[in-house]
């Protein structure tokens, strides 16, 4: 009676791991999956796994709510920038506006100082292509 039910026992895993295994997936369009067939190209999970392109994660193919076509813009010309040079970009976007109005002062040590940060804010921008 033993012998049965371990016999039993191994076919019922054996039965489990070959369905828990890689499934089938279709390939529908572009970054597109589906469990059904919606094409002739069949993508098996278990030989290479789909990576997700920076576009796809980026989202920066539609407006966001409450985002103006400026910030769109924005944000889809930084897309393909590291993670680090759109935040400094984003430091920078705030910066220049604030040495603009520092330099508008009557104290001229002062102006003199928010030039200097600005021609270096300005240069920076230009080279991380902001």
């Amino acid at each position: 009676m033993k012998r049965v039910t371990s016999i039993m026992a191994a076919l019922v895993f054996t039965a489990a791991a070959g369905a828990a295994g890689a499934q089938t997936v279709y390939k529908c369009k572009e970054g597109s999956y589906s469990d059904q067939n919606c094409a002739s190209r069949v993508v098996r999970t278990y030989d290479s796994p789909v990576p997700v392109t920076a576009k796809a994660r980026d989202g920066a193919s539609r407006r966001l709510p409450g985002e103006t076509v400026a910030e769109f813009n924005v944000r889809k010309r930084r897309g393909h920038m590291k993670e680090t040079d759109r935040d400094e970009c984003a430091r920078l976007d705030k910066r220049i506006p604030f040495e603009q109005e520092r330099a508008k002062t009557n104290n001229e040590d002062e102006v003199d100082a928010a030039q200097a940060a600005l021609d270096i804010s300005r240069k920076r921008f230009k080279a991380l292509g902001c």
